[in-house]
């Protein structure tokens, strides 16, 4: 494998947990819902989504976007895990 395509594979793999900071999604509450498997549904839909490059490019603006990630399929269950 090439190392762009790896390093591409690496961002994939971790923007779960770069969008749930971003966003102060609350983890522990998220890791909690339906006895993990909140998580793990989230997980999956992360890794298979079609928005792989407006979700990159979200996560990269800086200052961080003042715009909702509407694109994400996981911000149903994001918004009911934000930190208050």
């Amino acid at each position: 494998m090439a190392w762009p395509v790896t390093r591409n594979v690496e961002r994939q793999a971790g923007r779960m947990h770069e969008m749930m900071q971003k966003l102060d999604i609350d983890a522990t509450k998220l890791a909690s819902l339906r006895t993990g498997d909140a998580y793990a549904d989230g997980r999956a839909r992360c890794l298979n989504c079609q928005c792989v490059q407006e979700c990159l490019l979200w996560l990269d603006a800086t200052p961080p976007s003042c715009e909702a990630a509407d694109f994400c399929p996981n911000m149903p269950i994001f918004e009911t895990c934000k930190k208050r």
